[in-house]
């Protein structure tokens, strides 16, 4: 098993230490293990800004050293990758890169969380959108997407379809080129889209993303991961088994693990 996904209480909106994540997944008999927490604001003046979104950018060199620890005392045990989620913002891509680069990062999950002046589970978003305009927001959520695979910074991208998180009825509109862009601007950039299980937590239920654009991934080739995205350590590898068979019967053989930024190969079971 793998799990390349997971937050700790640094970033101010989960719960546990980053040691709590890996003992359950110990427990677990989970293989490779990624922590990968909400990296700071880095485009931003404050030290802290947003602080139940992410950690302050001061906190960012005790959280690396912390996990690097962690992954050398239990580097008989259990493979732990040193990771972060970091925010797409257009423009602001440099900054994140300049103050991410001088770690020894295994890979940098890349995600959209705020989507035209609103967190994308913001539920009142959808209060003044008509169900005619649907189809253009999404298409214009999957670009951002596609823009944030483009940007040359991340190897994982993180929940593509999340904007249906709190709207459920997103789920099933259609979006047909848009998705296409955005599977071939992963697949082309050499980064991988990750199979997120963290719809649970939200309205929507289920996964990210929705079950056509996998099989859409699987015929522009575009590698995957897995993602709990745990906020709490219990969801490590949730509904991972299940997960697997779905996808070892739509045709994918392999998942994509990550190691100072070179990609390797594993597979699904």
């Amino acid at each position: 098993m793998i799990d390349l996904h997971t937050h700790h209480q640094r970033c101010g909106h989960a719960t546990g230490a980053l040691r709590d994540y890996v003992v359950e997944a110990l427990d677990k008999g989970v293989k490779v293990l990624g922590l990968s927490d909400h990296a700071p604001m880095f485009a931003a003046d404050e030290d802290h800004a947003l602080p139940p979104v992410a950690m302050p950018k001061s906190q960012f060199p005790s959280y690396i050293a912390e996990a690097l620890a962690l992954k050398e005392e239990f580097a008989h045990s259990i493979e732990i990758l040193v990771s972060t989620e970091a925010d797409y913002f257009h423009g602001k891509v440099d900054a994140y890169s300049a103050a991410l680069s001088p770690y020894p990062l295994d890979y940098i999950i890349g995600s959209v969380h705020m989507f035209e002046g609103k967190d994308i589970f913001d539920a009142s978003r959808w209060e003044s959108v008509e169900p005619d305009e649907l189809p253009a927001l999404k298409s214009r959520f999957f670009r951002t997407v596609a823009d944030c695979a483009r940007s040359d910074l991340f190897n994982v991208i993180g929940h593509v379809d999340a904007l249906k998180g709190n709207f459920p009825e997103l789920g099933s509109v259609p979006a047909p080129a848009a998705a296409d862009e955005m599977l071939r601007a992963i697949r082309d950039s050499g980064a991988v889209m990750e199979i997120n299980t963290s719809g649970n937590t939200k309205k929507c239920g289920g996964w990210y993303p929705e079950f056509d654009l996998l099989e859409r991934a699987l015929h522009f080739g575009v590698p995957l991961t897995f993602a709990s995205d745990a906020h709490i350590p219990g969801r490590i590898c949730d509904q991972y088994p299940e997960v697997v068979e779905v996808l070892l019967d739509m045709g994918f053989t392999t998942w994509t693990v990550f190691r100072r930024g070179v990609a390797r190969q594993c597979p699904l079971a």
